[in-house]
């Protein structure tokens, strides 16, 4: 935990050093201490969001996993006969199932549960 603040806290300063001095228009008139403020609002900033944007990639990646299983399920459907998914609610729902575990799986393999 204190290793990821620090991280945040210390890319907000250098983003911000290295915006300042390479970034043409980009520029900082205040003292180091208006900059280390500056720089650590930055990084709690920083901190704050990248729980959301976890969330929000999770779902991302729900979605884009859900598509291509939906896409490989109906061409599974068409070259397989045994295989037989009847409508396109059937074929939503099984798109989930195989998403879902997936993702569930992936969990065991990288060791996260």
């Amino acid at each position: 935990m204190i290793h990821t603040v620090v991280l945040s806290l210390l890319a907000g300063f250098a983003g911000l050093w290295i915006a300042t001095e390479f970034i043409p228009g980009v520029s900082f008139t205040g003292d180091i201490k208006s900059f280390l403020m500056l720089g650590g609002v930055l990084g709690i900033i920083i901190i704050v969001s990248r729980p959301l944007l976890n969330v929000f990639s999770l779902i991302i990646k729900l979605v884009i996993l859900t598509v291509f299983v939906l896409a490989g399920l109906w061409v599974l459907d068409i070259i397989f006969p045994e295989f037989d998914i009847p409508n396109l609610f059937s074929l939503l729902w099984t798109g989930l199932a195989v998403a879902g575990a997936t993702i569930v799986l992936s969990l065991f393999g990288r060791g996260k549960v």
